[in-house]
């Protein structure tokens, strides 16, 4: 049966797209991937999304994206095996519940040339970074251009909400998505059968195959320190400390009141591509105060027994009422040289407000059945952690 009416039992065509996309055929081992991807074919199926004209297309070309980007990287890494020789060193990472400063936070620290980051093009073709002035003449990077063009086209409100650039910092997601065990997927389509298998996995395969990612990348940069961001690093922290055991940690922090129906808003734009107006907002709702709730009572439970001095709390209005006192206090906790060129470049940025060059980001929690009280309920222990009331 063709792809066009079922997803499950695909995996072969997908892959046949994919190697004749990408003119490769080494997808790396297949143990660290197929069971996700399995999974998620059949939940496609059996309990996935109704499809809007086009919708179907939609989550087939961005399966066949994550294998592509599969392809590119054990291609990169058979050419510089070279690179694996030195893992990358005391990350900054950035985490959070999402819509609660992480990505405002992430692209202002990205303007520290100290920092090497993960640009949205090398997240989709994996490989060591080419100099910057070369960029736009690479296929690649034109395909990834391309391809934000055309998904802000079909979603034109979602730049105003998460607008993202090709050769700007984007998140580790994009390549912990390519091992099919991750969250990306659920908040994609809907597909509850999958969340309940990946909820029960350890995403550790998938970090150490972003580990082997992130090292190709900066392969000609190594000695730079990383600057990473994923709000879903939350559920994983052991995951992440064991292939990163000397991690620094911003976790940033909001009223989850405020938070989620701004996520659920942003996930609802994203999904309205692929299920049309049809997508079903309290669902959407129902799943991420679900998966936040899960995220945060992990977050604190795991931090109980990983090193204090490794993490740092920001709130989200103390780095937008004071920008560069937050960064002087996140430099000082983890001994990171701050200097004035680079204060002055965070000033300029902070002025020129680009996140805001779209408009404002509009959402009501009554939308997609988040009601205050309920959301106070599951992120109480969060709240009082943190002292949000």
């Amino acid at each position: 049966m063709s792809l066009s009416k079922r997803f499950s039992g695909a995996e072969d065509e997908l892959h046949a797209t994919a190697s004749a996309a990408a003119g490769l055929s080494d997808f790396g081992s297949s143990a660290e991937y197929m069971p996700g991807l399995t999974q998620l074919l059949n939940a496609l199926d059996e309990d996935g999304p109704r499809f809007a004209p086009g919708g179907r297309e939609f989550a087939r070309n961005a399966v066949v994206g994550a294998l592509v980007s599969r392809l590119t990287l054990v291609d990169g890494l058979r050419k510089h095996a070279e690179a694996l020789s030195q893992p990358p060193r005391r990350p900054l990472v950035i985490t959070g519940i999402p819509r609660t400063g992480t990505t405002a936070l992430h692209k202002l620290l990205s303007v520290d040339p100290q920092f090497q980051g993960l640009e949205k093009w090398l997240t989709v073709f994996p490989q060591p970074r080419p100099p910057r002035d070369t960029w736009s003449s690479h296929v690649q990077f034109q395909a990834t251009a391309a391809g934000l063009k055309a998904f802000f086209n079909a979603a034109p409100e979602m730049r105003a909400a998460h607008n993202i650039v090709a050769d700007e910092v984007d998140e580790c997601l994009e390549i912990l998505k390519q091992g099919f065990c991750s969250n990306l997927w659920g908040s994609s389509f809907r597909v509850p059968q999958y969340d309940r298998w990946w909820r029960e996995q350890s995403e550790l395969p998938a970090y150490r195959y972003f580990a082997k990612t992130i090292s190709l990348i900066g392969a000609r940069e190594s000695e730079k320190t990383w600057l990473l961001k994923n709000p879903g690093h939350l559920m994983q922290l052991p995951a992440l400390f064991e292939v990163f055991p000397d991690a620094c940690v911003v976790q940033t922090h909001r009223d989850p009141v405020e938070a989620l129906p701004s996520l659920a808003s942003v996930l609802t734009m994203a999904r309205r591509i692929c299920e049309g107006e049809q997508v079903d907002r309290h669902e959407i709702g129902r799943r991420e105060l679900d998966n936040w709730a899960r995220a945060s009572e992990a977050a604190i439970e795991a931090r109980r027994s990983l090193p204090k001095k490794q993490f740092l709390d920001v709130r989200q209005a103390d780095l937008h009422a004071d920008p560069i006192g937050t960064m002087r206090r996140i430099y000082g906790h983890f001994g990171f040289r701050l200097t004035n060129e680079t204060v002055e470049a965070m000033r300029r940025r902070v002025k020129q407000s680009p996140e805001r060059a779209y408009g404002v980001h509009k959402y009501a929690g009554d939308e997609f059945g988040l009601a205050p009280a309920a959301i106070r309920e599951r992120f109480s222990r969060y709240m009082t952690t943190y002292g949000l009331h």
